[in-house]
Formats: structure tokens, C-alpha cells, sequence
């Protein structure tokens, strides 16, 4: 069993979370893609790169950069590191214990930044699709037709998996429509986003900000009712990022080739998935595979996360995050987004694959 069926087999096991409690230790390298004596022998010439993973679906420019050959092609072996946890991630790459981690913009990382511990933001982790939004509020099926509206929310017992994150800024979000507040509200913590369909569907609470694949299966077995789409509420947030530890940000060069082969991967994504069907199935067999989303079926059906094929970061949903978090006394100062922000690596890689044509 190679290192990405082995870290999935644990993923499944795991909460389907985006921000994530533990780390576990380094996984063993691939050998069966690059195959056989001479594979072994070309593996051992890589690079390798230690890769902060949680077996998301977001996680598209890792796992399809690695089984298409785009890293190896950067002489690059991607190492996985399987994390449940962000909190942990964020240490880990701040200890260089990892390299490279796909996170969401938490208070967490605002405050460490503050305190001296040098990451940088480098490209999309994934946001919304406004057509097909993977993350959103939905609703009781029971409150079906009776919660329409954002002031509707009022009086709701609204479930999150966790505060100063990116699940408290989009509830805040929706309840401002409704000239709403938190305090109009009963807010509940949950500790998983599968322990928010269970909370829905006993009657603990009346909505939740809950993500995809679970989003899809509450629809198709009565427990959820879509509310607004979160382009409303919620247009230009950043909900993943790619973050770059010491090492790369030391090494250069090793980054640029690090993010040719990342954007090689989102863009296989986008041709297969988002804007074409151009080898469809192998990239579905792969990200069904490698992901916590085993079903192929529920794959198709589901909303899928979008990348940026640039790479792309919406700087202006940092920032408004950053203000949120220090409004609400989650931070203690404001830092400089533009310097936490990193574009170098990716206008490198543009260079090399250039922008992309759909």
C-alpha cells in the first residue's frame, strides 16, 4: 500500500474537516509511480518536500501535481505529513518540521505572524464557486420556507465547528444582511463538521456553516435545506491558502518549482472538472482515491472547491477577515497583509507555464 492510499485509509477514519487537532508522523515516499530499481534510484535524486495534508478535496494541486508527474518532473518527491488540525500545521511549519501546508485564515495565524513566526501566503487553497459554493449556511429541512431571508436568522441555535475562524466570519457575515449581530443569535460550538449534520438532525440546532461532501448528502437524505448562496454574503472569501514555510522561503528556487508543479495540478483540475472533461476519469479515480470524497458518485454530484489556475489570492478577504478578528478583540494588533502575502513564487511559475487560457 503506497503513502497516499495508506494517509487516505486514515483521512476516512478521520472528521472531513478543512481546519483541522494532532499531527501524526511522516508517511513513507512514493515508489510505485515512478516504478521499479531505476524508480527507486530517480526518487532518491528528488528533492524531497515535507507537505502539511488532511485529505480534502481542496487538495487538488498536491495530489494530482504528485500521480501526474508534474513534482517529479520539478524534481521534486512530495513527503505527506497528515494533520487533522490547522492549529498544529501552523506550529509545524513555523518549527520546520513541514514545508509547505494548505490552511485557512484563521486568528491563529494572524497572532503568530504578529509575534515574529514568518510564513507566507503564497497561492489559492481553495474559495467558493459562486454557481456551486462548497462552503455555506444551510438550514433545518424542517425550516424550509420558513427561513428565507437573512433576518430570519433571528432566535436561530446556529452550529459551528469552531470560533475565530472562517466558520464564525461567514455566520457573521450573513447575520450583518439581516442588520443582525451574534447577539441575535444562539451560537453553538461543535467539535466536527459531521458532528453538525448529527446536531441538525436531532434538533440541537437550527442551522449550521457546514461544507462539501456533507452539504450534498444532508440534501439527499432530508436533514438540510439550502439557505443564501454565500457570493451574497461572503463574495470575496479566501477560504484555503497555500503557506510556505523557512525552507522555501530560504530556497527560492526550490519554491518556484515547487508552485510550477502545483499550478500544473489545479490546472489538470480545472480542464478535467470545472471547465472541461479532459481526462475526467483519471482524475477522478485519483482525487476519489487520494481524498477523503471515496465515492465517485457523490464526487460528481457534490460542489466542487475552486482553485485559481494563477494561483491567485483575494487579498481583500484577508483583510477583511484580519479586521473581523481584531474588531472582535480575537487578535490584539493588526499586521501588514501585503507582507504577509508572497505573489513571487507564483509570478515565477507564470513565467515558466505561463497565465491560464481556458
Amino acid at each position: 500500500m503506497n503513502k497516499w492510499k495508506q494517509i487516505a485509509r486514515i483521512g476516512s477514519l478521520m472528521s472531513l474537516i478543512l481546519v483541522m487537532v494532532g499531527c501524526s508522523g511522516v508517511s513513507q515516499q512514493t515508489t510505485d509511480r515512478i516504478g521499479g530499481n531505476d524508480g527507486i534510484n530517480q526518487l532518491q535524486q528528488l528533492t524531497k518536500v515535507k507537505v502539511a495534508i488532511d485529505n480534502g478535496p481542496a487538495e487538488v494541486g498536491i495530489f494530482l501535481g504528485d500521480h501526474l508527474g508534474y513534482f517529479a518532473e520539478q524534481g521534486i518527491a512530495i513527503e505527506p505529513v497528515k494533520f487533522p488540525s490547522g492549529p498544529d500545521m501552523l506550529l509545524a511549519l513555523a518549527s520546520e518540521q513541514i514545508d509547505v501546508t494548505r490552511g485557512v485564515i484563521n486568528a491563529g495565524l494572524f497572532n503568530a505572524y504578529a509575534r515574529g513566526i514568518d510564513v507566507k501566503l503564497v497561492a489559492d487553497g481553495g474559495h467558493n464557486d459562486p454557481l456551486s459554493p462548497y462552503y455555506s449556511i444551510v438550514i433545518a429541512k424542517s425550516l424550509e420556507g420558513k427561513v428565507k431571508d437573512y433576518k430570519d436568522l433571528k432566535g436561530l441555535r446556529i452550529g459551528i465547528a469552531n470560533e475565530g475562524s472562517i466558520n464564525e466570519i461567514f455566520l457573521a457575515q450573513a447575520l450583518e444582511k439581516g442588520g443582525l449581530t451574534m447577539q441575535d443569535i444562539e451560537k453553538v460550538i461543535i467539535d466536527s463538521f459531521p458532528d453538525l449534520t448529527t446536531a441538525i438532525a436531532n434538533g440541537a440546532v437550527d442551522a449550521v456553516i457546514q461544507l462539501e461532501p456533507l452539504i450534498t448528502q444532508g440534501l439527499k437524505n432530508g436533514t438540510y435545506a439550502l439557505f443564501k448562496n454565500p457570493v451574497e454574503y461572503a463574495p470575496e472569501e479566501q477560504l484555503a491558502i497555500l503557506m510556505y514555510g523557512k525552507r522555501m522561503m530560504k530556497d527560492k528556487e526550490l519554491g518556484n518549482r515547487f508552485m510550477v508543479a502545483y499550478l500544473k495540478g489545479i490546472r489538470a483540475y480545472h480542464e478535467a472538472i470545472i471547465s472541461g472533461d479532459k481526462n475526467r476519469e483519471q482524475v477522478i479515480d485519483i482525487l476519489t482515491q487520494y481524498t477523503f470524497v471515496n465515492d465517485k458518485e457523490l464526487y460528481a454530484q457534490m460542489n466542487k472547491p475552486l482553485l485559481d489556475p494563477d494561483g491567485t489570492i483575494l487579498k481583500k478577504g484577508i483583510e477583511n477577515d484580519q479586521n473581523y478578528y481584531f474588531e472582535n478583540q480575537l487578535i490584539k494588533q493588526k499586521v501588514d497583509v501585503g507582507q504577509m502575502i508572497d505573489n513571487s513564487y507564483i509570478e515565477a511559475a507564470l513565467k515558466v507555464i505561463g497565465p491560464y487560457e481556458q
